[in-house]
């Protein structure tokens, strides 16, 4: 293939992806409109291409609006309890283990009126022995940095960064949610809907309905009416994802970058630096501004991040905390669906008897 020609590709690459984030990937008719590239060619693109290039579609869901608080959580398992209290602990969406210690690092949404229940759950833990220790901390407001496909390298399918450029990026970009205090409208179906755009954004609204046992009329309407129309999902993106694909997930380093009580100028500084970072996939702060940020860093550019981190952040705050995530064992964002009941809303069960005045909760 031949310079223009690779240019060429490449530019029609970036317009689709660009597009994709604006309007998702399930209507070919809409991306060719907007691209104008050739419905069939879209359906190529999205279905083989795009994992050829190392990257994957997602959905950005709005857990606030399915009437869930959001939180981190860090947990010391107790000395015998091995991965068995991953089983007990119900809302946990995202799991990985922290390298080189026996901690785990979690983000749990968690209906807001089963806050103080879900806390009383893991202090019953931990006298049980479950848990050796655990930290539990509400996130204020999540954003999703967009997928930088400037600075993507479509050849060698990994990222390209100019840190001699590095402080000239733009500012942070993408959708944001404030944590809502209330409870949400969203229903047993469309929930199923969101886990499947979440696990597959490609599935046809058929192949749903029929992994649901559904009437496909119902899903549809679902989706026209609930989903597309209100705020469960705030934007489409692009993950890279190569590492994970080739089953080399060593050659990804995952990061957890935590700062607590942050000034107003040094939240602004760190908020900065990450957004610069194309490798960021999620932002999360505290009312007290204490500043999460998970990041995907390609193995052959972890070292020099790490300077830049030192380098650039190095004494802002208290302190910061840089965690490595197992990438091996990291269980990527979902939706505790398994926890609503199409009847009565999200449940909880196993709440020890202190917390038994508290209506809502059930035993199993």
């Amino acid at each position: 293939m031949g310079a223009l020609e690779k240019l060429e590709r490449r530019n029609q690459d970036y317009l689709l992806l660009e597009t994709i984030k604006r309007v998702g990937v399930q209507n070919y008719s809409l991306l060719s409109r907007l691209t104008g590239i050739n419905p069939e060619t879209i359906r190529y693109k999205v279905n083989k291409h795009l994992t050829r290039l190392g990257l994957n579609t997602t959905v950005n869901i709005n857990y606030g609006e399915l009437g869930l608080t959001l939180s981190f959580l860090i947990v010391k398992p107790g000395a015998n309890s091995g991965r068995g209290w991953l089983d007990g602990t119900s809302y946990l969406i995202y799991t990985s283990k922290l390298l080189g210690t026996s901690k785990y690092f979690c983000l749990a949404a968690v209906p807001v009126r089963f806050r103080k229940k879900y806390l009383d759950i893991l202090q019953d833990m931990k006298e049980r022995g479950e848990l050796e220790d655990f930290e539990m901390t509400d996130l204020y407001w999540v954003r999703y940095p967009p997928f930088r496909a400037d600075l993507y390298d479509f050849e060698r399918k990994t990222w390209h960064m100019d840190w001699n450029r590095f402080s000239l990026f733009s500012k942070e970009s993408g959708p944001s949610y404030i944590s809502v205090n209330r409870d949400s409208v969203v229903d047993y179906v469309d929930l199923k809907i969101l886990k499947s755009m979440l696990e597959d954004p490609t599935l046809p609204l058929a192949k749903t309905a029929k992994g649901m046992n559904a009437n496909p009329r119902t899903v549809r309407y679902h989706n026209s009416e609930h989903i597309s129309n209100g705020k469960f999902i705030l934007s489409n993106n692009i993950r890279w994802v190569k590492p994970l694909q080739e089953g080399s997930p060593g050659k990804m380093m995952q990061v957890a970058l935590l700062f607590r009580n942050l000034g107003e100028q040094d939240i602004e500084k760190v908020r900065k630096f990450c957004n610069n970072l194309p490798f960021t996939w999620f932002e999360a702060g505290t009312a007290e501004r204490t500043y999460l940020s998970l990041a995907d860093v390609p193995l052959e550019t972890f070292q020099e991040t790490l300077q830049r981190i030192e380098s650039y952040l190095g004494g802002i705050g208290q302190h910061y905390e840089l965690m490595l995530l197992d990438s091996g064992s990291s269980r990527s964002l979902g939706i505790p669906d398994e926890m609503f009941d199409a009847e009565r809303g999200w449940r909880l069960f196993n709440v020890p008897i202190r917390a038994s005045e508290d209506p809502g909760g059930e035993k199993a």
